[in-house]
């Protein structure tokens, strides 16, 4: 028998972040996101530049094309200001049709978020 424990703890996490969401505020303007390519995104032997970790957006390092797709069109479907960046993730804001601010590389983007 499956145990259900470790699925359902994770639901009511996924619930309680998707109710935080909600009654989080935009008074300083759309909220970000950054869609950058995980190959972009790293730093050397680190998975995530330590750059990522200073900047007041959201960030998702796709690995493939299909989840670049998956991450623009989830944010743009929570009204986020979207960024890409790196060649998957600017063709999924391609395929996907999302307006989406396109950056030439980590730093472009992070430039970008600061706007």
């Amino acid at each position: 028998m499956t145990d259900l424990g470790p699925a359902l703890v994770a639901l009511i996490a996924a619930g309680a972040i998707a109710v935080g969401g909600l009654f989080a505020t935009g008074a300083d303007g759309p909220r970000t996101a950054l869609v950058i390519d995980a190959a972009a995104g790293a730093d050397g032997r680190e998975l995530v530049d330590s750059r990522l970790h200073e900047v007041d957006a959201a960030v998702r390092l796709p690995r493939t094309s299909a989840e670049a797709r998956t991450n623009v069109r989830y944010f743009a479907a929570q009204d986020y200001r979207v960024i890409v960046a790196g060649p998957r993730a600017s063709a999924a804001a391609e395929a996907t049709g999302v307006t989406a601010v396109r950056a030439p590389d980590l730093a472009g983007a992070l430039a970008a978020a600061r706007r």
